[in-house]
C-alpha cells in the first residue's frame, strides 16, 4: 500500500501548484490513498468550501487542519458537513470529523488530526485536550471500525513534541507526520515497530517568500516587532511531501521518500 501525504497548501500558487502535480504523482506513483493538509488554501489562511471543492477535484482522499480553523469564522459550522475533511481531533470548541476511515481499494485507511499545544499559542491551551490522551481514544476508535492503518497528522510547531509523540505512538499506529511549519524536515525514518515518521513534511506554497508570507511584511514584522496584517505571496509554489509505503501482510511501512520540487 501507497501513501502521499502533501503539506500546507498556501495560497492560490498552492492551488495551482497542487493542481498541476498531484494527479500525475498519484498515477505515476501508483499511490493508493492521499492527504493534503488544506488549513492554509484560503489565500494564506484558512479554508473554505471552494478550497475544499477543489482539493478533492485533485485526487485528494482526506484533508487535514489545523490552527488556522479559527480564520473563517463563517466556516465554524461548516466543516462538520465536509465529509472528508478532519479538524484536531483534541479541538473542544469547534465541531468537525474527529476521525475518518477511508474504505478504498478493499483497504481501511484510518486518519487521526491533532494539534500541539506546545508554543501554539494561548487559544490551544484554552481550546484543545491533551493531544497524546486524544490520540489514544482516536486510535481505539478507529479499531473498533475496522480500520487496518492508522495515521496521523499532528499539526504542531515544537519539534519536541511531534517527535515525543511519535516515540509514544510507535507501537500503535502505521505512520505520524507532522505539519505546520511550511519547512520540510530531513529526518524521514522508520522505527523498529515498523511505524513511519518525519517531524514536518513541508509546504507547497510561493517559493520566493517567508512560509508563505510576502518577504517585505515578514521583515518589517521583525524589524517593528509589530503585527502587520497578513498577505500571502503569489509566485509560484515549491511542492513538498511524502510517500510512505507499507507491507501489505505486516502493515510495517518498509519505505518513506520525501517529495521537494
Amino acid at each position: 500500500m501507497k501513501l502521499l501525504v502533501i503539506g500546507d497548501i498556501v495560497g492560490r500558487s498552492g492551488l495551482d501548484r497542487l493542481k498541476e502535480e498531484l494527479p500525475k504523482l498519484i498515477k505515476n506513483k501508483n499511490i493508493d490513498f492521499c492527504i493534503v493538509n488544506g488549513e492554509n488554501s484560503a489565500g494564506g489562511k484558512g479554508l473554505r468550501n471552494k478550497e475544499y471543492a477543489e482539493i478533492i477535484s485533485y485526487g485528494a482522499d482526506c484533508i487535514t487542519m489545523g490552527n488556522h480553523l479559527y480564520y473563517r469564522k463563517e466556516m465554524a459550522k461548516e466543516y462538520i458537513n465536509l465529509s472528508k475533511l478532519l479538524i484536531p481531533a483534541n479541538i473542544t470548541n469547534i465541531e468537525g470529523n474527529d476521525n475518518l476511515i477511508i474504505d478504498k481499494n478493499n483497504i481501511k485507511l484510518g486518519v487521526i488530526n491533532l494539534v500541539g499545544r506546545a508554543e501554539m499559542g494561548e487559544v490551544f491551551k484554552k481550546n484543545a485536550t491533551n493531544p497524546f490522551n486524544e490520540a489514544l481514544k482516536q486510535i481505539d476508535i478507529l479499531k473498533q471500525k475496522g480500520a487496518q492503518y492508522i495515521v496521523i497528522d499532528f499539526h504542531a510547531e515544537a519539534t519536541a513534541e511531534k517527535i515525543a509523540l511519535a516515540h509514544y505512538l510507535k507501537d500503535t499506529v502505521n505512520c505520524i507526520f507532522g505539519t505546520h511549519t511550511h519547512v520540510q524536515t530531513a529526518d524521514e525514518t522508520i522505527f523498529d515497530s515498523g511505524m513511519a515518521y518525519i517531524t514536518d513534511v513541508g509546504m507547497v506554497g510561493p517559493s520566493d517568500s517567508v512560509l508563505g508570507l510576502k518577504k517585505e511584511i515578514a521583515i518589517n514584522r521583525f524589524l517593528t516587532e509589530s503585527y502587520i496584517k497578513y498577505e500571502c505571496s503569489d509566485n509560484k509554489a515549491i511542492f513538498n511531501g511524502i510517500v510512505v509505503e507499507f507491507d501489505e501482510f505486516t502493515k510495517k511501512a518498509i519505505s518513506i521518500k520525501r517529495i521537494n520540487m
